[in-house]
């Protein structure tokens, strides 16, 4: 086994897997544009609060720090995904390490900790998800170390990475109940005896318990927020076929054989917990209506593990599986990242790179319709759309082009909410039967287009103007409202 020391230094091989990670994350973060995210989270940093109707305050506190030091930009919000994926291939190293991997398993654990093409996809925008996964991971590590007799203050760091990461998004809060119940359901269960693991589970809730008063004083909106998103699942089928397409398809090879190892193999026995812990996440996602990509971050100690199987493979079988996970990480780059011309790819059969295309086309169409508006009209204009990338968008990049900002019934723009007394109003998005409780006369100006023919949810939306409206948007603002 390896060495346990406190910090033991993990080999160059992980540092270049990982650095590399980081690299091409970096080098192409400036290609295409915003994501839609990433406009709503930029917004959000401007509007900072405890809480949001659809996340913790964490992500949009970190969008408003990149953007303060940086400046507003695509590649000034992504640097901190980026930093984040390397630091999840070296925790993932390091849990291999922990696990008695020697120098191979640490550095092919850290290339799948870092290379994978759910770890690219989120690294590459800034989103609640990367840094879900890199608090996970944080607390992945510390409860490795936990499971092999360390200091048993480490409960006190598994709370707190538990409770930030709860400022995050709360879905770490089920890993941490479902790792408690995996510890008590093996024979490591004595390592939850004392006080130091309720301390910890104390800290967690004091550290999240701001978002969690806000959260209660706004009526749990995130409830909501939770039962629209269930209601959009793709389904149990889905979420099970779609495991090994997040790992590349080569690296589902040592993460599934990794956790056989931690449910069966006796050299990993005292890390068994983590296999329990994986399997009620994955029936409870399953069943809920999770998203495939909740479950990410626990392959993070399943790679661990996988890790020691390549290590013990032949030289042959190492050279196998590292050629077929290099072609697996190949074609994930070319799907996760904006690697290709725009022109050259169906960008909807991509995903989310489909909606990081078009934002300063929709606004520079925007625009062009506030100018058919007669100049003493455009000071009392207000813009609605009907989702808040297309909100943020106008509020980020408007202001060049001489745009008042947006306002929107979708999620926390609800709550923010109407605008001041108006007069005329351009739509964005399907909103004509809103529209048509305030303006006896609705007319179609134009539709959202790109130059690059991509077709993703803003394509082919109506650009809808009211010049004379009888009534105000706030007189109608709680049938705007739309979680979802």
């Amino acid at each position: 086994m390896a060495s346990h020391g406190r910090f033991p230094r993990l080999p160059l091989g992980v540092w270049l897997a990982t650095g590399g990670a980081v690299g091409v994350l970096l080098a192409t973060a400036p290609r295409y544009g915003f994501h839609r995210d990433e406009l709503y989270f930029l917004v959000a940093g401007r509007r900072l609060d405890w809480g949001y109707v659809d996340q913790p305050p964490l992500t949009p506190l970190l969008a408003r720090v990149s953007e303060l030091v940086a400046g507003t930009s695509p590649f000034a919000v992504r640097v901190l995904p980026a930093l984040a994926v390397g630091t999840i291939g070296l925790l993932t190293a390091a849990i291999a390490r922990r696990l008695g991997g020697g120098a191979v398993a640490q550095t092919f654990a850290a290339f799948c900790g870092s290379w994978a093409g759910v770890v690219l996809g989120e690294g590459h925008l800034l989103s609640t998800a990367i840094f879900d996964y890199l608090f996970w991971t944080v607390a992945l590590w510390i409860l490795v170390r936990l499971l092999d007799d360390a200091d048993p203050r480490w409960w006190l760091g598994f709370g707190l990475a538990t409770g930030i990461g709860m400022q995050n998004k709360s879905t770490i809060g089920f890993f941490a109940v479902a790792a408690v119940i995996g510890v008590l359901a093996t024979d490591r269960r004595r390592i939850l005896a004392g006080t130091l693991p309720w301390i910890g589970a104390g800290i967690a809730v004091v550290v999240a318990a701001p978002n969690l008063l806000w959260q209660a004083a706004n009526g749990w909106p995130q409830l909501e927020m939770a039962e629209a998103l269930r209601a959009r699942s793709d389904g149990p089928v889905a979420f099970i076929l779609f495991q090994p397409l997040l790992l590349s398809i080569a690296l589902a090879v040592p993460a599934f054989i990794g956790l056989w190892c931690l449910a069966r193999s006796e050299a990993l026995r005292r890390w068994q917990a983590l296999a329990v812990a994986y399997g009620i996440l994955f029936v409870l996602f399953l069943v809920t209506g999770g998203k495939a990509y909740y479950i990410a971050p626990m392959y993070s100690a399943l790679w661990a593990a996988g890790a020691i199987w390549f290590e013990d493979l032949g030289r042959t079988g190492r050279r196998v599986m590292a050629g077929a996970a290099a072609l697996g990480v190949a074609i994930g780059m070319l799907i996760a990242l904006p690697i290709l011309p725009r022109d050259s790819l169906s960008l909807d059969a991509t995903g989310e790179l489909g909606e990081t295309v078009g934002w300063p086309e929709l606004v520079d169409q925007v625009a062009a319709v506030r100018d058919l508006l007669p100049a003493a009209e455009r000071n009392a204009l207000v813009i609605i759309t009907g989702n808040y990338g297309e909100a943020g968008a106008i509020e980020i990049l408007g202001p060049d082009r001489g745009l008042p900002p947006a306002v929107s019934g979708h999620n926390n723009y609800w709550l923010w909410g109407p605008p001041p007394p108006h007069g005329p109003i351009i739509a964005v998005g399907p909103l004509e039967g809103l529209l048509r409780q305030i303006c006896p006369d609705v007319g179609t100006a134009g539709f959202i287009s790109n130059p690059w023919g991509v077709d993703n949810e803003e394509a082919g939306y109506p650009i809808l103007l009211c010049r004379d409206p009888s009534r105000q948007l706030a007189d109608v603002w709680d049938s705007a409202r739309h979680y979802n």
